[in-house]
């Protein structure tokens, strides 16, 4: 017998769970990398735009295929009749699981680092070689087993207790101390040069194909799209719930922690002297080798350092907790398992497969070497089958689901969509997934070496520190007012919507 599916008890509760799901290592560190390296804040301007033109509304299509079959991914696109559906619906199940034994992996090394700012482990050392001799220290096979136990441990208690009450604790605070190290970050001495080199438009990054690949692909990776993450939170949202405007406060809630989380990196680097090792490289790793050095020179660094990682591992064990979370629906719903039953035999199994990831950082040689492997898997899975997926769940509601789709989009919602977002569905957003699809193809095959140089690259100047231009204040007052604005409004009008749902029926 199918067990009854459980249900987000409050509407705050359900946000922060969203956001959570959306907001982690991307938003806090690669975000802000790449606004530097692709044009400063004119990366923000096809950002927003893919944002709003297309992720947004593949968000609304996995919540829309979640809700309305109430199902996880496999259950969901067989239930809609979709071609193949189980077999479709699987990869929602098994991507997530191998996305999650290398992503946990670096989650390990966040909670490591809260204890080494705490405890100054890396204060007077050489960072690069600290990290270098904790990727083959017995630590690493510590920290990643307690991470599995807290993730799998939140999720045993399930949607409500667990889920839901961690991400309520978690995500507010991770706000509030996001805050408080930028605050302390644009307040140092120099700090200008910081903010002019993260928030300048430098016109030229509109003409570089590979900033508009490089935003959609973070639009759609930051927001968990395509990892069967979002069609199940969606499977958990009540039918009273509108989703547009949900959708919309969430995405602009994550959108608000990656802007913050640049205030609270590039003025602090710029300002220590370390602006141009921030800038220049994309590697997850010096997150753990750069920012050491930074708080090792700033006053009551330790406990900024300390501030900074223990929000650092809310957003990566928020996202963690979620893309679990698929596999566990799956073994409930679909095999009968107890939730606690199914978190245990999950965590267990995400434990072995993080285990190869582990072990290269054993390997003789630098950095490359010891994050070659979690390198590869990335690409794979996070550049390439993830958006597959997330197309698949846009085609599901677009070609298959048509009228119920739209129905169950403007299920209860106070302001309805008109009938021009099943076209946009249907076709606007896919040719934006499947650009990013064969784009990413292109720039891996690229990289790799296997194809010639197809895609143009425009340099862009070197950057001279200077202070704050005028450019750069309206840039900021723009940005701010669209993403954290739209945040706070469109969270107030959901919540308060839902209020007077609640006394008129009463």
């Amino acid at each position: 017998m199918r067990q009854k599916r459980e249900l987000w008890k409050t509407h705050w509760g359900m946000i922060f769970a969203m956001i959570g799901t959306e907001v982690g290592l991307g938003n806090i560190w690669r975000f802000p990398y790449l606004v530097g390296k692709y044009g400063g804040g004119v990366f923000l301007i096809p950002y927003i735009v893919l944002l709003l033109g297309a992720a947004v509304f593949a968000m609304i299509a996995e919540w829309v295929l979640g809700r309305h079959t109430r199902r996880d991914p496999l259950g969901a696109f067989e239930k809609i009749k979709f071609p193949f559906g189980r077999d479709i619906g699987a990869w929602g199940i098994i991507g997530p699981f191998f996305l999650y034994s290398y992503y946990i992996v670096i989650t390990g090394w966040v909670i490591f680092f809260i204890a080494a700012s705490l405890g100054r482990l890396y204060f007077g050392q050489d960072s690069e070689q600290f990290f270098l001799n904790f990727l083959a220290s017995p630590w690493i096979f510590a920290v990643h087993a307690l991470a599995i136990f807290i993730t799998s441990g939140i999720l045993a208690l399930g949607v409500q207790k667990g889920i839901e009450r961690a991400c309520k604790f978690m995500i507010p605070t991770l706000f509030i101390l996001l805050i408080i190290v930028a605050i302390r970050s644009i307040t140092l001495p120099g700090a200008s040069s910081g903010i002019e080199f993260y928030m300048r438009p430098r016109w030229e990054g509109l003409l570089n194909p590979q900033t508009w690949i490089a935003a959609l692909g973070q639009v759609f990776f930051t927001l968990s799209l395509g990892m069967g993450a979002m069609l199940i939170y969606g499977s958990y949202l009540r039918n009273e719930w509108g989703i547009p405007a949900n959708a919309l406060a969430c995405t602009l809630g994550n959108t608000a922690s990656s802007i913050l989380a640049g205030f609270a990196i590039f003025p602090a680097a710029f300002a220590l002297g370390f602006g141009a090792l921030v800038g220049g490289s994309e590697s997850i790793g010096l997150t753990f080798f750069v920012l050491p050095r930074v708080f090792e020179k700033m006053p009551a660094g330790w406990l900024f350092g300390g501030l900074f990682f223990i929000l650092l591992s809310f957003g990566a064990l928020s996202s963690a907790i979620s893309i679990q979370e698929p596999s566990i629906a799956w073994l409930k719903e679909e095999v009968g398992w107890r939730r606690k039953k199914s978190a245990l035999i999950t965590g267990i199994i995400l434990w072995a497969m993080g285990l190869p990831f582990l072990l290269n950082g054993f390997l003789v040689g630098g950095l490359g070497k010891k994050l070659a492997l979690l390198g590869k898997m990335d690409i794979i899975i996070g550049q390439l089958a993830l958006p597959l997926f997330g197309l698949l769940s846009v085609i599901a509601v677009g070609h298959f689901m048509r009228k119920a789709g739209y129905q169950e989009i403007n299920k209860n919602a106070k302001h309805k969509i008109g009938t021009w977002i099943m076209p946009w569905i249907r076709w606007v957003v896919p040719i934006f997934v499947l650009l990013l699809f064969f784009l990413s193809l292109i720039k891996v095959l690229q990289d790799l070496g296997r194809i010639p140089q197809i895609l143009p690259v425009v340099t862009m100047p070197e950057f001279q520190p200077i202070g704050i231009t005028r450019s750069t204040i309206a840039m900021i007052i723009t940005i701010c007012t669209i993403i954290w604005g739209g945040f706070v409004f469109m969270t107030y009008r959901v919540i308060t919507t839902e209020k007077e749902k609640a006394r008129n029926k009463k």
